[in-house]
């Protein structure tokens, strides 16, 4: 048999295999609660992991576990935006490309990321951002003949980015690269398989993908995208339903009534002294199962770093992964269930701070239901 016969029977025989790992991926993950239990989904996380079962299965574990932490399955019903990021967030939904993929535009360049972070928390921002791709996947969902080329495909998203207004504050503000970082980390993590294509626009003569040569970067977009579904500042026909040729926020300089002034109420909480170059751990002892764990938190004077752990046979098991937190612009707030009785470590740690001790207020408690007569118990730790 030749090597071109070989090839038709492998690529014959692919859609086979790859049907017979979704339906063991599928039995290996059936305790799961999925967002989605399409074959198009489970699909995501087997190509993302080259169709290993196990790395895949451990992948799509740790999204779970990440959407029940930070409660993403309702955020769309429950979560509402600081006013600021719904009035400066640069980015959102405009149509579809010709391929039917899901269209977005992000203007980065436009995007005051620093006046927004000085206004609104981190957390905040990083759940806007999730849910622009929450959007976008639950609109793929809903509406498959919409975003679906062929009943077997997956739906992707297209994006255009749009770099025009990008200059060194985007570049030397550390705390935006952290959290540009930060998403592309959830994004990887959690939307496998979800970006097909992305265009690059308005860059620096230097970063040669588009240029702000207008006039090449639109006749690339035209080529992937109907001009019905591209707004008109793009070189398309789309307006918003009152003429606005950009259909969505424009950016801008956030002004200063937003920033946040720092100032919480310390009424209910303890301090703590961290030392330059340490950390400090907390134990509480969870006795229920199933019990919600909450924290609230602030320093007077820069950043800490925030985490917390679950004791298990001599080690640590990370519950709220290791991050740093601008607690001294606004409370940092926050709270987990805890599915197993035993030790639960809260850590705060100055250790990246080699000249400055920070002092903190904090108040800690462990609420548990009691089902037989409908309370809750709270133990506080403040």
């Amino acid at each position: 048999m030749d090597n071109k016969n070989q090839m038709k029977i492998s690529e014959n025989e692919r859609p086979l295999r790859e049907s017979i790992r979704t339906e063991k991926f599928r039995e290996a993950t059936k305790d799961c609660a999925l967002p989605d239990s399409n074959d198009d989904y489970l699909l995501r996380w087997l190509i993302a992991r080259d169709f290993d079962l196990i790395k895949a299965e451990k992948m799509l574990r740790d999204s779970m576990e990440w959407r029940r932490n930070f409660k993403i399955d309702g955020m769309l019903d429950n979560y509402k935006a600081p006013e600021v990021l719904d009035r400066y967030f640069t980015g959102g939904h405009i149509g579809v490309d010709k391929n039917k993929n899901y269209l977005i535009a992000v203007r980065y360049g436009a995007m005051d990321l620093k006046g927004i972070l000085r206004s609104a928390k981190k957390r905040d921002y990083l759940m806007h951002v999730i849910g622009v791709a929450e959007r976008c996947v639950t609109a793929m969902r809903n509406n498959p003949c919409k975003f679906k080329q062929s009943p077997d495909a997956i739906s992707q998203l297209t994006m255009i980015f749009d770099m025009n207004g990008f200059s060194m504050r985007h570049i030397t503000y550390k705390p935006g690269i952290d959290t540009v970082l930060q998403l592309l980390q959830v994004y990887e993590a959690n939307y496998p398989e979800l970006l097909r294509r992305v265009f690059v626009i308005n860059t620096a003569n230097k970063v040669q993908i588009f240029s702000n040569n207008s006039n090449q970067w639109k006749a690339a977009l035209l080529e992937d995208i109907d001009e019905d579904q591209l707004p008109v500042c793009y070189g398309g026909t789309l307006t918003d339903p009152d003429g606005n040729p950009n259909c969505f926020n424009i950016g801008g300089e956030v002004p200063t009534s937003y920033y946040l002034n720092g100032e919480s109420d310390v009424s209910y909480k303890k301090p703590l002294l961290i030392s330059r170059g340490s950390k400090e751990r907390l134990e509480h002892h969870v006795t229920n199962p199933n019990s919600i764990l909450k924290w609230d938190f602030h320093s007077e004077d820069g950043d800490i770093a925030f985490a917390v752990y679950r004791e298990k046979e001599g080690g640590l098991i990370p519950i709220v992964p290791h991050e740093r937190v601008d607690c001294h612009l606004s409370s940092e707030e926050g709270e987990i269930r805890c599915d197993y009785t035993g030790v639960y470590i809260v850590e705060f740690d100055n250790s990246f701070s080699y000249f400055r001790s920070k002092k903190i207020w904090y108040s800690i408690s462990i609420e548990s239901e009691n089902f037989q007569n409908g309370t809750i118990n709270r133990d506080n730790f403040n």
